[in-house]
């Protein structure tokens, strides 16, 4: 029993990897017959496993909603060092890359499974929390110079460009996928709120890291990567 159980979570697993590369090469449309070709099984033994579409896409944002505590509560290596913070952002990009069908299509993705908004809400709201704890630290030790009435608009501002950059260049562009120049763009948008805030020593870590996290997420998706 133990090994078919084993079997079972392995067979979760590979299905599970396989819709969110899927999802995030065509979007949410994928069928589970599409799904099910992709895992080389027939489509009545994918719903063995899961019973429709909604519930694949609802258990890989569980895991994405887990993903993004997990970075944005990350323990810093030294706070006084300016490579942690450097290192935690490298983190929230390559979040952004690996779940880029929920960034992508959040608004779409809300309006389709309106039951999971309410996680949305409570996961953005503690992750928000972490993330201006950090910049706080980040200020602390001479990296940001953000006032600190400040920090709370300057994380909210952060949050709005991570979670719609994708979503602009799909509404605005013709390509499909994303190209590295396309991510380095993103993340760039990202770090140019930074910008205003950065010290000399701030400088230094943070003006290479759209360039850094791009060449980081592409290496993902090529063999042997995670994809």
């Amino acid at each position: 029993m133990a090994g078919t159980g084993g079997r079972a979570g392995a067979t979760r697993q590979r299905v599970l990897e396989a819709t969110l590369r899927l999802f995030n090469e065509r979007g949410f449309g994928v069928t589970v017959a599409e799904i099910a070709a992709a895992c080389g099984m027939r489509e009545g033994n994918l719903h063995y496993h899961f019973r429709k579409k909604e519930l694949l896409i609802a258990t890989l944002f569980e895991r994405f909603q887990e993903e993004e505590l997990a970075v944005a509560e990350a323990e810093l290596g030294d706070a006084a060092a300016a490579e942690s913070y450097a290192e935690y952002q490298l983190g929230w990009f390559a979040l952004m890359w690996r779940y880029r069908c929920f960034y992508r299509d959040a608004f779409n993705l809300q309006h389709r499974l309106p039951g999971l908004k309410g996680r949305f809400m409570e996961v953005q709201a503690r992750a928000s929390a972490a993330v201006a704890r950090v910049m706080a630290l980040a200020t602390e030790h001479g990296f940001l110079a953000i006032p600190a009435g400040r920090i709370r608009s300057f994380v909210t501002n952060v949050w709005i460009v991570s979670s719609y950059w994708m979503d602009y260049l799909r509404t605005s562009t013709a390509s499909a996928g994303l190209t590295e120049q396309q991510m380095q763009w993103g993340f760039g948008q990202v770090m140019a709120l930074f910008e205003p805030y950065l010290t000399p020593a701030g400088r230094a870590a943070f003006s290479p890291l759209a360039q850094r996290a791009a060449a980081l997420v592409m290496r993902e998706d090529e063999p042997g990567g995670r994809g």
